[in-house]
């Protein structure tokens, strides 16, 4: 029965019809900016893990704020020199022992200078110390255009087609890599080996440069630290010392030396013809990184994931941390993100806006039956009752302008997507993720409109109907307000 007269009495007031029409337009316009928003996240976030991120990257624990490209502490100051990932076996071994892991790679970051080796058409860099294969299988965003990734313990470049075409080089072609190292510059050289574009291009990734762990190590300084497993000694290697005793003094060692007059290795050596002497497979065994990317296997939760990665972390207390997309990315990814949330911040706003008028419109709906309030009490309706009719229809109001609200943002999508948006303006497209405008209403969306209608429900009851009820039934049948 409360059902039905609330019914009847929505039916029968001319006020309702605006009201649903109104809070059907509010639902509909937040159902397609959250549509938007969320395919902005998505867009971006798809494109940085396929291209760079990973879904989440391992670091060493730090003070600073550190993501894929150093430190991202928004101050002047001194290089911060990055550390090293600690056990890096064990960790690796761990990752990869867990089903939802597709694979990971370990990462060498720095800064540089890059040319061509005639010194012509240079461009600052982040230089990304890589191995190959491994590292273009796990970024499914990279397509290779021309040549192919170096292999383990080989010396090598890869470019993305914007760096190649303003560095002005191909396949096989020899660049060079120039870091400060104090008063004076360290030089390093490798040719290229392949030309790739990314799937969705990003400004800031025309400035990434991938090159071999070794090359990034012996640029930057940084010292091999090789696996156990790598050196296969003898125990009577290892215990040289322990089993000639016949040498009272170490220099003893060196009795039966001859001097040689010439020279092994002379200024000119290239630091090539070195490596070239060192087994490969030794160089590709070193465990000296800066970062682990983890790749996940479609579909798993990675914030799950990464919990369960960090108490595992926190169980065999290893000096490292786990760190989503976002922070991998830097302030590459966080201008983007906050652009985002003043766009946000402004919808909400006129939104806001917009339901404030919604709200006053339900007050004043309950607060013009004052007298139909004091009849009824007149007539033996009790409170309860009376509090339970006017939120049924507040209900009926609000819940069928969600219902067409949705629906109504449903079309709107639809037909966005159908106009296939092309987008040309380079921020817009870093903004979205891709090259054209793609937007869907998600389930999280529907429910999040569905409470907010509700609220709106709630709060357009409490007060006025309060008010009423207080007011006794002979003045309110006379017209008191």
């Amino acid at each position: 029965m409360l059902l039905k007269l609330a019914l009847k009495n929505v039916v029968s007031r001319k006020s309702s019809l605006v009201i649903i029409l109104f809070i059907t337009f509010a639902v509909c316009l937040f159902c397609v900016a959250n549509a938007v928003f969320d395919s902005t996240e998505q867009g971006v976030q798809t494109n940085y893990v396929a291209s760079f991120t990973g879904d989440f990257i391992i670091r060493p624990k730090s003070k600073f704020q550190q993501s894929l490209f150093g430190d991202e502490t928004p101050v002047t100051g001194e290089l911060t020199t990055l550390e090293t990932v600690v056990p890096y076996e064990n960790i690796t071994e761990a990752l990869e022992e867990m089903p939802e892991v597709a694979g990971t790679t370990g990462q060498i970051s720095g800064a540089a200078m890059v040319e061509r080796s005639d010194g012509k058409n240079r461009s600052p860099s982040y230089v990304f110390g890589v191995e190959g294969e491994p590292y273009v299988s796990l970024m499914k965003s990279i397509h290779i255009l021309n040549g192919k990734p170096y292999e383990h313990g080989e010396r090598g470049v890869m470019l993305c087609k914007q760096m190649a075409d303003k560095l002005g080089v191909d396949v096989g072609s020899t660049v060079q890599f120039i870091v400060s190292d104090g008063p004076n510059y360290k030089i390093r050289a490798a040719n290229v080996t392949a030309i790739f574009e990314y799937e969705i291009y990003n400004e800031i990734f025309g400035r990434f440069v991938i090159a071999d762990p070794i090359t990034v190590r012996s640029l930057l300084g940084i010292t091999e630290v090789f696996s156990s497993d790598s050196y296969d000694l003898s125990e009577e290697a290892t215990n040289l010392f322990a089993e000639n005793n016949d040498f009272e003094d170490f220099d003893d060692l060196f009795n039966d030396a001859e001097d040689y007059d010439d020279v092994l290795i002379t200024e000119e050596t290239e630091m090539e013809e070195i490596i070239e002497q060192v087994p490969s497979q030794d160089l590709s065994e070193s465990t000296t990184w800066n970062y682990i990317i983890v790749r996940l296997k479609d579909g798993q939760n990675t914030n799950r994931v990464m919990k369960r990665v960090s108490r595992l972390f926190r169980k065999n207390g290893w000096p490292v941390q786990v760190a989503d997309w976002r922070h991998a990315a830097g302030s590459t990814a966080l201008y983007l993100f906050w652009m985002r949330k003043i766009f946000n911040i402004g919808i909400i706003i006129v939104l806001a806006a917009g339901f404030i008028i919604v709200n006053n419109t339900l007050v004043i709906n309950i607060l013009d039956r004052t007298r139909e309030i004091g009849t009824l009490r007149a007539i033996g309706a009790k409170k309860r009752f009376i509090s339970l009719q006017c939120m049924t229809e507040n209900l009926i109001l609000t819940i069928t302008s969600g219902i067409l609200g949705v629906l109504a943002g449903n079309i709107c999508t639809h037909f966005i997507n159908k106009a296939h948006i092309v987008l040309y303006n380079s921020f817009l497209v870093q903004l979205f993720g891709a090259d054209a405008i793609t937007v869907y209403v998600t389930g999280g969306n529907v429910l999040k409109l569905f409470i907010l209608v509700l609220a709106l429900a709630l709060l357009g009851w409490i007060y006025p109907v309060i008010n009423a009820l207080k007011v006794s039934p002979v003045d309110a049948i006379t017209g008191a307000k």
